[in-house]
C-alpha cells in the first residue's frame, strides 16, 4: 500500500495516519532546613508536556496524536521546513516529538485526520493498536506495534495522570523494540489526554515489568509549533 493510500485508509473511527515548610528556632533548625532540602531534592522530575487535551472542531471531531518511531537519523526539522512535504503526508502532520529514549530512539506524535469520538484517549490507542504495517510514509516512520495483538480495554484520565488497560500479548523481538513500543502507547496516551504521566498496565500489571525493561519515568515531550 502506498503512503497516500494509507493515509486514507478507512477504520472504525473513519481516521487515517498522516501519521507529561517546616520552621524552626534554636540549635536545630539548620539541620530541619538541610533534611528538607534532601527530600526536595530526591523527588523525581515530571518533565513538563506541552500537549494539551485534543480541542473539538465545531463538528465535533477532533485530531487523534498517534505516536510513531522516527526512522533512524530522522531530523524532523528539515522535513517540517522541506519544501514539497504534503500536509496529508506523515512527515506534514507530526506535532511534537520526544527526548531520545532506549536504543536512542525517538517517538514522533502524528495526527489523524478528524474522528468523531467521545474519548480522544482510547480512540487514540485503539487506532495505533489496530495499525497492521510496520511502517508508514518516506523515510518510514516505524510501528514495531504491528507484531503485537494487544487491545484496549479501558483508558481512564483523572487529573494530571492516565492509566491504560491493555489485554493480550505484547510480542517483541529485542530490548530496543520493547522500549518502542512501550513508549508508543505511553506518548499516545499522555498526548491524547494531555495527562503529565501515564502507567501501562497489560492485564493489570505493569507493561514495562513484562517487557523486561526497569521503569525509566516519563519522557518529556517537544512541541514542534
Amino acid at each position: 500500500m502506498t503512503s497516500g493510500s494509507f493515509l486514507r485508509a478507512a477504520v472504525s473511527v473513519s481516521a487515517a495516519v498522516v501519521l507529561v515548610g517546616i520552621s524552626a528556632c534554636g540549635a536545630d533548625a539548620p539541620e530541619e532546613a538541610d533534611a528538607t532540602d534532601d527530600v526536595e531534592e530526591q523527588a523525581p522530575d515530571v518533565p513538563e508536556n506541552p500537549m494539551l487535551e485534543p480541542e473539538y472542531d465545531d463538528d465535533e471531531t477532533v485530531a487523534l496524536p498517534i505516536g510513531m518511531v522516527s526512522p533512524a537519523g530522522y531530523d524532523w526539522e528539515i522535513y517540517d521546513s522541506a519544501d514539497g512535504i504534503s500536509p496529508d503526508q506523515p512527515h506534514g502532520q507530526q506535532v511534537a516529538r520526544t527526548e531520545a529514549f532506549g536504543c536512542q530512539d525517538y517517538i514522533s506524535l502524528v495526527q489523524t485526520v478528524p474522528v468523531v469520538t467521545d474519548n480522544p484517549g482510547e480512540a487514540a490507542l485503539e487506532y495505533l493498536i489496530s495499525l497492521e504495517r510496520t511502517q508508514h510514509g518516506n523515510p518510514a516512520f516505524l510501528n514495531p506495534l504491528a507484531s503485537s495483538s494487544l487491545q484496549v480495554t479501558g483508558v481512564d484520565h483523572e487529573g494530571e495522570s492516565v492509566t491504560v488497560n491493555l489485554t493480550g500479548a505484547a510480542a517483541s523481538t529485542s530490548v530496543c523494540q520493547s522500549w518502542q513500543m512501550l513508549k508508543q502507547i505511553e506518548t499516545t496516551a499522555r498526548a491524547a489526554t494531555g495527562a503529565q504521566t501515564a502507567e501501562i498496565l497489560l492485564d493489570g500489571s505493569p507493561l514495562a515489568a513484562q517487557l523486561g525493561l526497569e521503569d525509566s519515568g516519563q519522557l518529556s515531550i517537544h512541541s514542534l509549533d
